[in-house]
C-alpha cells in the first residue's frame, strides 16, 4: 500500500494545476482564432460566389448574343446567378436601404426576352462594379443603396426568367 500512496502523490506534484487566468487567455484566444477562421470562410463565400455571378452573366450574354443559348441552359444559368445573389444577400451588409424594384413579369416574346437578359446583364454588371465593393472603409449609402437595388432586380429578373426559360426563343437574325 505505501507505495500505491507514494505514486499518486507524486503524480500530484508534477501535473500543474491550470492557472485560471491562462485558462482564461487560452479561451479568448480560441474564441479570435475561430472568429478569424468564420471571416476568412465569409470572404471566401462572397469571393466565390461574386465571381460566379460575374462569370455566368457574362456567358449568358455571350450564349444569347451569338444565338447559342437553349432554353434549359437559360434555366440553369439563371439558377445559378439567382442563387449567387441570394447568398451575396445574406453575405452583405447593406440593410434595407432600398425597395424591391418594379420588373416586368410578362416576358413572351424574343424581343422580351432579349431586354430581359440584357437588363439581368447590366444588374450584374452595376452590382460588381459598384464602389461600394472597392473601398471598405468609406460607406456611401447612395453606392449601397444602388447595390442594393441592382442585387434585389437580379433576384427578380432571374427568377422571372427562369420561370419563362421553357418559352426562350432567340431574336430572329437580322440581315
Amino acid at each position: 500500500m505505501p507505495m500505491t500512496f507514494t505514486v499518486f502523490l507524486t503524480f500530484i506534484l508534477i501535473v500543474p494545476v491550470t492557472d485560471p487566468l491562462t485558462f482564461s487567455l487560452n479561451t479568448q484566444s480560441n474564441k479570435s482564432l475561430e472568429r478569424e477562421r468564420d471571416k476568412a470562410y465569409l470572404r471566401q463565400q462572397f469571393n466565390k460566389n461574386f465571381s460566379l455571378l460575374q462569370v455566368t452573366g457574362q456567358k449568358l450574354l455571350k450564349e444569347h448574343d451569338h444565338r447559342k443559348l437553349t432554353p434549359n441552359r437559360l434555366t440553369n444559368d439563371v439558377k445559378i446567378i439567382n442563387k449567387c445573389a441570394k447568398t451575396l444577400q445574406t453575405l452583405v451588409a447593406l440593410g434595407n436601404l432600398a425597395e424591391p424594384p418594379k420588373i416586368n413579369r410578362e416576358i413572351e416574346t424574343p424581343e422580351e426576352f432579349d431586354q430581359a437578359i440584357r437588363r439581368l446583364a447590366k444588374h450584374i454588371w452595376d452590382f460588381a462594379h459598384n464602389p461600394i465593393h472597392q473601398n471598405s472603409k468609406v460607406f456611401n449609402t447612395n453606392h449601397a443603396e444602388k447595390a442594393q437595388i441592382d442585387l434585389l432586380s437580379i433576384i427578380d429578373l432571374s427568377k422571372t426568367i427562369e420561370n419563362k426559360a421553357k418559352q426562350y426563343k432567340t431574336l430572329p437574325s437580322q440581315q
